[in-house]
């Protein structure tokens, strides 16, 4: 049964169950995201897509909100900006400054945020990863240095590709993407992972420095 709401002063409609990002979505209204997938259920991990309800004081993710009929949303306010920011200075902190290098510059969605949101320096200092890059014949490269922990190539891996050969090891800062006891990668090499990742942490190996 469709339902309607307000996003942003624009009355739009969407279905019974969708999320506040896929109705925005479905709406052609634009809201930040980094862990969402349309093929992949609500996780709500990356904090971008937040969003504030009329009549509710505390931020929400619009990737794990459910949609409610007459709901009113705002999705570009100072203080969405500001949560964004901060977000986005915790995502850097630990980020490799090596864009002029990296194959997903130019198509990379934290760089494009942190244009749009993220201040000329962070406030934060933290110590910077420095794991090897590791190359899983016979086309996945990981750079774990990239990394942001948005758990999309773990979901789907594990949700899209029914494998789960990846998976989130370690705790806290040394948290990584990496299969079981930091094996080799034994897969498919479907390639799903490269694509889903929004920074450039995975790679295929035969495209480096060639072409995208």
């Amino acid at each position: 049964m469709p339902i309607e709401l307000t996003i942003n002063g624009k009355n739009i409609k969407a279905e019974q169950g969708m999320t506040i990002l896929q109705a925005a979505l479905k709406n052609d209204i634009y809201i930040p995201n980094m862990c969402y997938d349309r093929r992949l259920k609500p996780y709500g991990g990356c904090r971008l897509c937040v969003v504030e309800l009329e009549g509710q004081k505390r931020l929400f993710a619009a990737c794990s909100t459910p949609a409610e009929d007459g709901m009113i949303v705002h999705t570009e306010t100072p203080k969405l900006a500001k949560a964004r920011k901060t977000v986005l200075e915790l995502l850097l902190v630990h980020h490799p400054l090596d864009c002029p290098i990296c194959d997903k510059a130019g198509e990379c969605s934290l760089q494009d945020l942190a244009f749009k949101y993220g201040p000329s320096q962070s406030r934060f200092v933290a110590e910077r990863k420095h794991d090897p890059e590791r190359v899983d014949a016979p086309i996945v490269e990981r750079n774990p240095n990239r990394c942001i922990l948005c758990g999309k190539c773990v979901r789907v891996c594990a949700e899209h590709q029914g494998v789960g050969a990846i998976n989130l090891i370690g705790r806290g800062f040394k948290t990584k993407v990496s299969p079981a006891f930091e094996e080799t990668l034994n897969c498919e090499f479907c390639g799903q992972c490269i694509d889903a990742c929004p920074v450039g942490a995975l790679g295929a190996k035969p495209y480096r420095f060639r072409s995208r």
